[in-house]
């Protein structure tokens, strides 16, 4: 690995999780796993400058949530907002967290999500009308899994890949996902391509086995300060080596539409075989001087199973059409030299809602102190990648932590 100078330190981290059994809200989840990063940082609420969040959870979607939460907690700062390029804002949160305490204007700062779709709101009701466009999308009805269907589709196409490549993503994630207590389709056991195969039709060509599940409820909060104060105030801080972000449009019509793109890694347009997240990695990669072979694990968000190896390949770890491989091939297993989705990702893990892409972050911070929920690999991550994504191929964050300097 080359020698990195980080950019900022996670010192706190905290989590929090909800079931049909045990019922909780956002702001409860929010609450629960603040106060448990505030104390694994040992900082009071107090010396906490400021709050971001992703968009306000399905589940509470009261504007200005953001303020909400501040309010609830009784903690006045300087400043708190919402980052909100979909899903992937949350990811990127770390980025505006480690300019505010570079420019000086801030020591500790905190980056929270939670979410309980499931517990909360007949998600099924509402369709696809959070990510599709309402004068050209919604008026054909379309659920979320069929607009990504179409994207899978032109994947599979463009690239001569089938149903039972895509299976091979659903297999991999499922074997992480048994260990993990809360993960939502745990209590399946491991599955084989076969099941995977046999299992209905959601939109075609995904299945079943293909598609995330909402999960119950989760909430995640870290507390982020300067690379100099984590050393002295913390035995195991995690560290912010690199971050990028980009985003393209809101609908897939709008992808359809696209005929130039400033980011010369989404290929010539329109196409919808790439992502925001091409460029968000490269951004990434360049801050930190790392190569792809200096990371030794994968977060990253596969919602649907043709995502896996489309955000593979856009992250540069496959060339684009053979992202597929690693799966294959075994290597994002707990044997492989990149283990990802440990938690089981979103296939497996769930997707509580908004909050998903803080339980990617919660995960490779947990694995990168050797404290994980579920399985860990047989070689604890030095390094551990994490990639966000949000709306139709639209938004892409990445920031690659590190347990060392």
């Amino acid at each position: 690995m080359m020698s990195t100078k980080p950019v900022a330190a996670i010192v706190g981290v905290g989590d929090a999780y909800a079931s049909r059994q045990d019922r909780k809200d956002p702001l409860q989840l929010a609450a629960e796993a603040t106060r448990r990063a505030l104390r694994d940082a040992g900082i009071r609420k107090e010396q906490v400058d400021a709050v971001y969040t992703g968009r306000s959870p399905w589940a509470d979607k009261r504007s200005q949530w953001s303020n909400i939460f501040i309010s609830h907690m009784q903690m006045p700062v300087k400043r708190t907002t919402e980052i909100t390029m979909h899903g992937a804002g949350l990811t990127a949160t770390l980025a505006v967290a480690a300019e505010m305490i570079a420019a000086g204007q801030a020591e500790y700062v905190l980056c929270l999500q939670s979410d309980a779709t499931e517990l909360f709101v007949d998600a099924v009701a509402m369709g696809a009308e959070a990510d599709a466009d309402p004068q050209f999308e919604v008026p054909y009805g379309p659920i979320i899994p069929a607009l990504y269907g179409q994207a899978a589709c032109r994947y599979l196409h463009e690239y001569g890949l089938t149903e039972a490549d895509l299976a091979d993503v659903a297999v991999s994630n499922q074997r992480w996902g048994i260990h993990h207590p809360h993960a939502a389709k745990a209590r399946f056991g491991e599955v084989d391509r076969e099941t995977v195969l046999a299992s209905p039709y959601v939109a075609s060509p995904l299945r079943r086995w293909m598609c995330s599940t909402w999960g119950g409820g989760t909430g995640g909060a870290l507390v982020v300060t300067s690379p100099e104060r984590a050393r002295a105030m913390h035995a195991d801080p995690v560290y912010l080596l690199g971050y990028g972000s980009a985003t393209t449009h809101e609908y897939l019509t709008d992808r359809m539409n696209m005929r130039t793109c400033r980011f010369p890694e989404l290929g010539t347009m329109p196409n919808l075989t790439h992502t925001a997240t091409a460029a968000a990695a490269n951004q990434a990669f360049g801050m930190s001087g790392l190569s792809r072979a200096d990371i030794d694990m994968a977060q990253i968000s596969v919602n649907f199973a043709h995502m896996g190896p489309i955000v593979m390949e856009d992250l540069g770890f496959a060339k684009k059409g053979r992202g597929i491989d690693l799966y294959r091939e075994g290597r994002t297993g707990i044997d492989g030299d990149l283990p990802t989705d440990t938690n089981g990702g979103w296939l497996s893990f769930g997707q509580p809602g908004i909050s998903c892409n803080m339980d990617s972050l919660v995960e490779a911070v947990r694995q990168l102190r050797g404290q994980p929920l579920g399985l860990a690999p047989k070689r604890r991550p030095k390094t551990v990648l994490v990639q966000g994504a949000g709306g139709m191929l639209a938004a892409g964050s990445v920031v690659l932590l590190s347990a060392t300097t």
